[in-house]
């Protein structure tokens, strides 16, 4: 037998090796896949295996590359890798060797919204407590999808069939695209002014990338800030949009909106066939009652006898009569005898007594104040009267009334001639009237 036509494992694996890596296809690949089984070694490398819905391969990525990453990979992330494949020759599996990895496209927009999710979750915006109640029977209803599309003829079509009083407004909106967004916060803005009773945010199926505007953050909080009611019912009964945890009621389908937003007209038909039936058999028993109850009354014997419904109480009203005048007496007695001792003892305690000492000494001590004060009166008033003859006797006007006179020049009074010349002017005043003089002549006279 001849064993050297034979391999060894290992040549095998080594020959295989040779032709992965001579493989000008498998020196540059690009794969798209999910992340399974990721784990960072101590060591820096980056392990992990890529899946689709049919295979699996298995990948690593040494620490060069992987210390250049901008995100942390995860489980379950749908990423791009480029890198080669080639085989490790300890297992003999072929794996690929990533040289980057980035998020897949969707794979970051679900990147954006679980932290969006998490946000708005850690601020309270899913709590109960900020669901506004949605109204049992509403009068108006604004729904803002797309006018032409089946979920609006769908969901028209349920109104009608289910609840045909209300009325609807249907508000055209872009439901997919890159304005899709700021259209569907514009017609929210706009259906809260309308006063409307609810407010619909719908659209069908579709994918993904088709129902992203309802993952916005924005148009989540549109949706938070309406002060009508809103009802989202976005995609099909498995999507589930950001919208959703927002709104105040999510419905898996724009149909099941409709159904959720109003009242089935038969089952208020039957609710108000069987409240009529309660209120009859509820009245009919009362009368019956009421009438069981007149009748037990008319066999009452002091109805048949009026005067026994009233003796008693009017013996007993006269008894409490004069138990009344009796007690009021009495009452009256004890409190005129305690007035009388309580005025006897304040008479005794009286300053009366002292009051009309101390008036009569008062009235005494006035007589000789006032009679002072005349004779001090009269004193002041003659000696007033010997001052003013004394002042009036020194009075320049009484020394004029003898036939003095004296002199002025510019108004000032002459003492002596010293300070006259001749022309000068000077006017001379007597008890009555003046005279005016020029000076002749000056004689001074030592």
């Amino acid at each position: 037998m001849e064993n050297n036509k034979y391999l060894s494992v290992k040549a095998l694996t080594k020959y295989l090796k040779y032709k992965f890596d001579q493989d000008p296809y498998l020196r540059r690949v690009f794969v798209t896949g999910e992340l399974s089984n990721v784990k960072l070694h101590s060591s820096g490398h980056l392990y992990f295996a890529l899946k689709d819905g049919h295979s699996v391969i298995r990948g690593i990525m040494f620490k060069s590359a992987a210390g250049k990453l901008t995100f942390e990979p995860v489980e379950g992330q749908k990423v791009l890798i480029s890198g080669r494949v080639s085989i490790f020759e300890n297992t003999g599996q072929y794996q690929i060797y990533a040289e980057d990895i980035q998020i897949d496209g969707v794979g970051q927009l679900f990147e954006q919204l679980e932290r969006d999710k998490k946000e708005l979750s850690e601020k309270g915006y899913f709590d109960q407590a900020h669901k506004k109640p949605i109204p049992e029977y509403p009068e108006n209803i604004v729904m803002i999808s797309s006018a032409t599309s089946a979920a609006v003829r769908d969901m028209i079509t349920t109104f009608k069939r289910r609840y045909p009083l209300v009325k609807l407004h249907v508000l055209n909106t872009l439901m997919q695209g890159s304005e899709s967004k700021d259209d569907v916060i514009g017609q929210l803005s706009y259906a809260d002014t309308l006063d409307a009773d609810l407010i619909i945010l719908a659209r069908g199926g579709g994918s993904i990338e088709d129902l992203w505007t309802f993952n916005e953050k924005a148009v989540a909080l549109a949706v938070f800030n309406t002060k009508t009611p809103v009802i989202t019912g976005v995609g099909h009964e498995t999507d589930t949009t950001l919208v959703d945890y927002i709104s105040d009621l999510r419905a898996p389908t724009p149909t099941a909106a409709a159904e959720l937003s109003v009242p089935f007209y038969q089952d208020i038909i039957q609710r108000l066939k069987e409240t009529e039936l309660q209120f009859t058999r509820d009245i009919m028993q009362n009368i019956q009652y009421k009438k069981q109850l007149l009748s037990g009354l008319a066999d009452y014997y002091k109805f048949k006898t009026p005067s026994l419904l009233y003796d008693q109480q009017t013996e007993r009203l006269i008894n409490l009569k004069d138990k009344l005048v009796s007690n009021f007496n009495q009452s009256f007695k004890e409190h005129t005898y305690g007035l009388k001792h309580i005025q006897s003892s304040l008479n005794h305690l009286s300053p009366m007594p002292d009051i009309n000492v101390h008036q009569n000494k008062l009235s005494g001590l006035y007589e000789d104040l006032n009679q002072s004060m005349i004779q001090i009166n009269k004193n002041n008033r003659r000696s007033l009267l010997s001052k003013i003859e004394m002042l009036d006797s020194l009075s320049p006007t009484s020394v004029l009334k003898r036939g003095y006179s004296y002199t002025t020049k510019e108004g000032q009074v002459i003492k002596d001639t010293v300070n006259i010349k001749e022309d000068d002017l000077i006017t001379s005043h007597f008890h009555r009237g003046n005279i005016l003089s020029k000076v002749i002549e000056v004689k001074n006279d030592e």
